[in-house]
């Protein structure tokens, strides 16, 4: 169902009991579409851990929770999705003669996720594409329509660079074994999408709603209109137990639900968005928290590492040991943590 833009941000405005209503009806409705044939696409994460709680208390223990455990979560991640409550399923990546597909094959293969989806997206297209003449010129240029879908200036440096840029990484490493599963089992997806994800998934939600029953994507997104504070106030009033990279959730002075530790957990090494954070970002922090996996992400890709000093070098995005970012106690470092 297509939301018009003021019936999306009334969504997202609802009050609170009525917003929990409407999530706990589409998962029902969701349910009972498909005759119980559905699972949960379950990250370990914040918004799908506040899903599966949903899911439990609407339908119960048999709906399975999916974990794709593909080699680029926080260990303390696949600690905990593993502890899901009720049905628990864990798969991986792997190709077509059965070997497990490691972060590293992707990178050689398709290239590093950096910046943006979107602008990965068009930094693909413009190096391997076979474009069409106007295509490519709407890419760089824009069209009568406007320059909304172009490619930023500042990121044409990555259409010369001595490495690929992909947002191919997710296809391999998460979509395609959630879609083997789906295909092998008959069962549908829910998805802990929400609003606050970034301007690509708002978009998409304002034009499907919560339940997709038709098309490319047959999914379930009942969080879609739900903001980072309304996942934070449900674990706080429902006392949760999160992931320990989370650290703790606060409340400022304002009101407003803050955690102390991680933001996001997604994949350790993914560089979509780090030239947006601020120092320590999350490859100084993976130095203190998780030296290990930070010195395989900067070993060199011809001695079995990541080698993404490279792209990060190229960029001019800091990821500077321990040890350069002056010595300080992991006490202080911890406090500066977003």
């Amino acid at each position: 169902m297509k939301l018009n833009e003021w019936q999306f941000s009334q969504r997202k405005h609802l009050p609170w009991k009525i917003k929990l209503k409407l999530t706990k009806t589409r998962i029902q409705e969701w349910h009972d579409n498909w005759g119980g044939q559905v699972y949960l696409s379950y990250s370990g994460g914040l918004d799908s851990t506040v899903l599966l709680h949903l899911i439990r208390n609407t339908l119960g223990e048999e709906v399975p929770a999916v974990f794709s455990n593909t080699g680029l979560e926080f260990p303390e991640i696949v600690r905990f999705a593993r502890k899901a409550p009720g049905a628990f399923k864990e798969i991986e990546p792997r190709g077509k003669k059965g070997k497990r597909i490691t972060y590293r094959d992707v990178v050689l293969n398709e290239g590093y996720p950096l910046v943006s989806k979107e602008t990965a997206i068009k930094i693909r297209k413009l190096r391997h594409g076979n474009l069409s003449d106007r295509y490519r010129n709407y890419l760089l240029n824009g069209d009568e329509r406007g320059s909304f879908g172009t490619l930023p200036k500042k990121w044409r440096c990555l259409l010369n660079a001595p490495f690929d840029t992909s947002e191919k990484c997710c296809d391999v490493m998460k979509k395609k074994p959630f879609k083997k599963y789906a295909r092998e089992t008959g069962r549908v997806s829910f998805v802990g999408t929400t609003q606050d994800e970034s301007f690509m998934r708002e978009h998409l939600y304002s034009r499907t709603g919560c339940n997709i029953y038709d098309g490319k994507t047959i999914k379930s997104q009942p969080m879609g209109f739900w903001t980072k504070q309304d996942v934070l106030r449900y674990v706080i009033e429902n006392d949760l137990e999160i992931c320990s990279v989370y650290g703790d959730i606060k409340q400022s002075s304002g009101g407003e639900y803050y955690l102390t530790g991680e933001q996001r957990t997604g994949c350790m090494f993914c560089a979509f968005g780090a030239h947006l954070e601020p120092e320590p970002n999350r490859f100084q922090r993976m130095s203190v928290t998780h030296p290990g996996y930070y010195r395989l992400c900067f070993k060199p890709l011809d001695q079995g590492g990541l080698g993404m000093d490279v792209p990060l070098d190229y960029l001019g995005i800091p990821y500077e040991t321990w040890e350069s970012v002056g010595q300080m106690r992991i006490e202080d470092f911890l406090k500066v943590l977003p």
